[in-house]
């Protein structure tokens, strides 16, 4: 082993601009600042919806564990430039249970879920997902066998474009049909206009979910009455079971959609609204659609029968925490012991007839809901069934104002939280005489502790469950303070900026800069201590940062790197809505945060920030809760195709060369579970990697693999060049 110094990118940056005039107003002054679209226009200024219908993909057939990657910009007639796509997936298993996910080329896999397949029939979901920078979207069968897909594009919105496409109005969801019998073969025709909220005039499409039950089976689709039959089917329904799918349904002759029932038996057919798109410019609460790296924001949670939990999906998953009135989000149920439903609506409102998730006994279901948001900014969901229910809830986009309102902030820390929320923040906290703040997070891999310092020249510290430790110095002077919410201050080097600390509740922290004015500096040192063994790494598939260790094996040339640390890529975002460039440089063992705040040209306009402006670098403890990634160094990837071709391409020898050297204990018991049902995945990446010249990696979810009945789906085998920055030679 030699040692070798690379990059990390350690921190995440945010970028608040609120006051054009670069100062902050008392709090009696409390002044606010109207912004239209076509006045804030940012450098992904758009989110109008334009209404298509185009496949993409047909009953493809995927591989245990791989990924698919599809091109959706300037595909089938769609435009380049894509910011949003709302498609429809329908999935279906071989031979087992498991699930699709769908997330944005160039970006990390998530761990969220987008459809719950089975054997039986194809399960469909529609969502309004992120576009890679690429024009691409992946598609990842996460299951124990192959999977057949089709991928269907019902609309889209624009990178740019202000003033394009359609605004959507969310609504409390109403039922607008009550369950209506559709015989075989039929049609019926389903005029929302006037009903649960929708205008009579002046829409274009509306946001529905069905919900339907038949004694046969069948396939129900909805589409604009006067156009052509489409190809795909909104729901693909099986016998006896409850099921459901969110639509969006653009507006046909005499204002109606078709809801029509290919089969040879009747079915029950129920429809919820949950709000419409306009293109009038006079009607409240109008909003555009943007998205998000899709991101967990709810795990495990459990709500008993007939109960109710409420979840906040603003600031941690990058939803806005001004002027967002809606949230494009997937609930995974599962219920042990009994069917029942999951039913999503905005928090302090009264629960809906209908649901976005039906599940059944032993057995997970997904749905999706374009959700309005309860005047405190959070969503209710309620468990219809007689039995406990288990959620899951993942974030994929967001609908915000055209026209924004945003309040000067009268501190740094209100500045702050009105971006990033609190809604995450650690409220288990303890301090002393040298820390202001201390907070740990306890799970089965150990316990991880944060402290943040009254004198910001400790730095801030976190401490592994392996009592590594790790410290993260501040460009910042003075003593700290602390907001009501958590939030923890300091003065910068000069006047100009501030710097404050947040205590997540995921066991990690977020750092800020506060730019006060244009006279702030654009670029923040921040230098990093590691433990001895560790080093730092930049993700150059997304821009986030790694904290790798190095093992070498002792027996044999196999040289890996362990992932023990993830921290979430830069991003900026000013408090009119906009977001800015944001990079790191590392040199030695500093850190720089760097922001581009060069005006912009937006439809022939320049815009400029406005001040002040917030960074903020975010640090995530290691992975006993994230997925780890080891990788192969070229040499060891060669060596262990060079074992495979000498003692048999089998299970057994994948599992000893492979998973035998992952090094820690969960996942190697993960590998050795998912090996048995990814064996070609497996096989195939390894001779990729040999063939391209690059490296095997092994991905686990330590938390999910701790699992033996969900380990098989917590494991992802990869291969990367020899550029990738992770892929050593030797």
């Amino acid at each position: 082993m030699r040692l070798r110094r690379t990059v990390l990118t350690v921190f995440s940056a945010l970028a608040l601009l609120t006051a054009a005039t670069g100062t902050v107003p008392s709090a009696a002054a409390a002044p606010t600042t109207t912004v239209t679209a076509s006045t804030a226009a940012s450098a992904e200024t758009g989110g109008g919806y334009t209404a298509t219908r185009v496949r993409l993909l047909s009953d493809v057939e995927v591989e245990p564990g791989a990924a698919l990657s599809v091109q959706v910009s300037g595909a089938s007639g769609l435009p380049a430039g894509l910011s949003t796509v709302t498609v429809n997936v329908a999935a279906k298993g071989g031979a087992d249970l498991g699930r699709v996910v769908v997330h944005p080329s160039g970006e990390v896999e998530p761990d969220t879920g987008a459809v719950s397949y089975d054997k039986t029939h194809y399960a469909a979901t529609a969502l309004i997902t992120k576009v890679g920078t690429d024009g691409k979207i992946k598609l990842i069968n996460q299951g124990t066998g192959k999977a057949r897909i089709f991928l269907d594009v019902h609309g889209y919105t624009l990178q740019q474009g202000a003033g394009q496409g359609l605004s959507y109005v969310p609504l409390a969801p109403q039922r607008i049909l009550t369950p209506t019998t559709v015989g075989a073969g039929g049609n019926l025709e389903l005029k929302p206009l006037g009903l649960g909220g929708v205008p009579a005039t002046g829409v274009q499409a509306v946001a529905l979910t069905l919900t339907v039950k038949s004694a046969g089976t069948g396939t129900i689709r909805v589409y604009p009455a006067g156009e052509g039959w489409p190809a795909d089917a909104t729901l693909d329904y099986a016998k006896d079971a409850v099921q459901q799918n969110f639509t969006i349904a653009k507006i046909g002759t005499n204002g109606t959609v078709n809801i029509h029932n290919l089969a040879w038996n009747g079915v029950e057919v129920a429809v919820d609204v949950a709000g419409y798109f306009t293109d009038s410019t006079a009607t409240a609460q109008r909003s555009g659609l943007h998205p998000v790296n899709p991101v967990r924001i709810a795990e495990k949670l459990v709500i008993p029968a007939n109960g109710v939990k409420t979840v906040d999906p603003r600031g941690v998953s990058g939803v806005p925490v001004l002027n967002s009135t809606a949230v494009g989000a997937s609930v995974t149920a599962f219920g042990a012991d009994a069917a029942g439903a999951v039913q999503v609506y905005p928090s302090g409102g009264t629960a809906p007839a209908g649901s976005t998730v039906n599940y059944l006994p032993g057995i997970e279901n997904t749905g999706f809901a374009l959700a309005k948001l309860g005047t405190d900014g959070r969503i209710s969901l309620r468990n219809t069934g007689t039995t406990p229910v288990t959620v899951w809830v993942d974030v994929h986009s967001y609908a915000e104002l055209v026209e924004r309102v945003f309040p000067t902030p009268a501190t740094p820390g209100e500045a702050i939280e009105n971006i990033t929320g609190t809604a995450d923040l650690s409220t288990e906290t303890t301090s002393d005489a040298q820390y202001i703040a201390v907070t740990s997070k306890t799970d089965d891999s150990g316990t991880t502790t944060v402290q943040i310092p009254r004198d910001p020249q400790q730095g801030v510290t976190l401490t592994t469950a392996t009592g590594a430790t790790a410290t993260f110095g501040l460009p910042a002077t003075g003593t700290a303070s602390r907001t009501a919410a958590g939030t923890v201050l300091y003065s910068g080097t000069s006047s100009s900026y501030s710097v404050g600390v947040q205590p997540t509740a995921d066991g990690g922290f977020r750092t800020f800069a506060h730019l006060n004015s244009s006279a702030a500096p654009t670029s923040y040192a921040f230098p990093v201590t590691l433990p001895a063994d560790t080093h730092l790494a930049v993700d150059e598939l997304d821009g986030s940062a790694l904290i790798v260790r190095e093992h070498v094996g002792d027996t044999d040339p196999t040289v890996l790197l362990e992932e023990i640390g993830r921290i979430q890529k830069p991003w900026a975002r000013d408090a009119a809505g906009r977001t800015w460039p944001t990079s790191y440089t590392v040199q030695d063992n500093i850190l720089t945060l760097n922001i581009d705040l060069t005006p912009v040209t937006v439809s022939g306009a320049t815009v400029a920030p406005s001040f002040p402006v917030v960074a903020d670098p975010a640090v995530h403890r290691n992975c006993g809760i994230i997925t780890c990634s080891w990788y192969f160094t070229k040499a060891s990837t060669r060596w262990i195709k060079d074992q495979f071709d000498r003692n048999g391409w089998t299970v057994a020898t994948a599992s000893g060369l492979i998973c035998s050297r992952l090094v820690h204990p969960v996942a190697i018991g993960a590998c050795g579970i998912a090996i048995a049902f990814y064996y070609n995945t497996a096989m195939n990446n390894t001779r990729d990697a040999y063939n391209r010249g690059g490296c095997l990696v092994v991905r686990v979810n330590i938390f999910w693999g701790a699992i033996p009945a969900t380990a098989w789906r917590t494991v992802r085998f990869d291969n990367v060049p020899l550029s990738n920055r992770y892929c050593y030679a030797s």
